[in-house]
C-alpha cells in the first residue's frame, strides 16, 4: 500500500516554503502527501504586507472528517505551528487517524540565528511544543531551536560538533529517538549532525554552502528527509540527512546561478527528478 504522510502546515501562495514545498516533494518521492492547511497566506512573511488568515478552528472538524472516512496515516509531518492549540491538534491527528504504528516528524520552527520567533515569548507555547517533541518520532531543529528547547538563551549554543552531539543526545532525552541538528558549520562548509539513541548511530555531513540567504530551505531540506524515512525501503538516518542536504545544496546551487531574487526561495521544481526512483 501507498505511505500515507500528513503534512501539517501552512501554505503561502507566493515564496516557496510549508505545504507547496512539502506536496510536491513528498509526491515525487512517491508518497501520498495528505496537507492539513494551518493558516493561509498571500507570500511568506519575508515579504512585506502579507495577508494572512488563520485556520485553526478549521482543524479540529477537518481532522474528524477523516477520522470518520477511515484514513489511516502512516506518518504526520509538523512544521510551523501557530499556537498551542494547533499543536494539540497534530496530537489530535496522531490519536485519531495514526496507524498503530504512525511516526510523527516534527520540525519544531522557533527561531533561527539566535533569535526567537516572537511566539516563543508565550510560555505555553514553548511549553506546548517541548511536549510535541518528546512524543515525535524524529525532530529536526536548528541550533537555536535546540537552545530554546533545551532551555537556553536563543543565541546560547555553541556551534561545534561536540556542542551539537550533547544537544543531541540531551533532547533525545526527552523522548525523541531520532534527532537532527541542522544549520551547523565546519571550515567554510555548512551540514548537520544526526543521532539515533536505539541503534547508537551518530555522524555529521558537511557539504558546500552556497553564500546566499533563501527561506524555505529547512522546510525543504526535512520534507526530503520525511520522503526518505517513509520510503517503501526506508532508508537509514545517515543516507536520508544526506540526501536532503545534498538536494538541498544542489537547488541553491541552481538558483544561485540563475540570478533570482533569493526572497523567492530555492528553484526546485526543475530537480524534482533527482528525487524520484532512488
Amino acid at each position: 500500500m501507498q505511505k500515507k504522510v500528513a503534512a501539517v502546515h501552512d501554505i503561502s501562495g507566493f515564496g516557496r516554503c510549508a505545504l507547496t514545498t512539502a506536496i510536491p516533494v513528498l509526491s515525487a518521492c512517491g508518497i501520498q502527501c495528505c496537507p492539513v492547511p494551518s493558516a493561509v497566506l498571500s507570500a511568506h512573511t519575508a515579504f512585506k504586507g502579507v495577508t494572512f488568515r488563520d485556520l485553526t478552528e478549521d482543524i479540529d472538524p477537518f481532522i474528524r472528517n477523516w477520522a470518520s472516512l477511515g484514513v489511516q496515516l502512516d506518518g504526520i509531518y509538523s512544521g510551523y505551528l501557530g499556537s498551542e492549540k494547533q499543536i494539540e491538534q497534530v496530537l489530535m491527528l496522531r490519536e485519531l487517524c495514526g496507524k498503530p504504528d504512525c511516526r510523527m516528524i516534527v520540525d519544531p520552527v522557533m527561531g533561527d540565528n539566535g533569535k526567537a520567533y516572537s511566539i516563543v515569548f508565550n510560555d505555553g507555547f514553548t511549553t506546548a511544543i517541548r511536549k510535541l517533541c518528546a512524543k515525535a518520532d524524529v525532530i529536526t531543529p536548528n541550533l537555536t531551536e535546540c537552545a530554546l528547547l533545551l532551555g537556553m538563551d536563543a543565541d546560547g549554543y555553541t556551534d561545534s560538533m561536540e556542542a551539537a552531539e550533547q544537544y543531541m543526545r540531551a533532547l533525545a532525552d526527552r523522548g525523541p529517538r531520532q534527532i537532527v541538528v541542522t544549520g551547523l558549520t565546519k571550515d567554510g562548509q555548512v551540514g548537520a549532525g544526526y543521532y539515533d539513541k536505539v541503534t547508537g548511530e551518530l555522524g555529521f555531513f558537511f557539504h558546500e554552502h552556497i553564500p546566499v540567504y533563501y527561506p524555505g530551505t529547512g522546510d525543504l531540506f526535512t520534507s526530503v528527509l520525511t520522503s526518505r524515512l517513509f520510503a517503501d525501503q526506508p532508508w537509514s538516518l545517515k543516507a536520508a540527512v544526506e540526501s536532503a542536504a545534498l538536494f538541498v545544496m544542489e537547488c541553491a546551487k541552481y538558483t544561485s546561478e540563475q540570478g533570482t531574487p533569493p526572497i523567492e526561495g530555492v528553484q526546485f521544481e526543475k530537480k524534482l527528478y533527482r528525487l524520484m526512483g532512488e
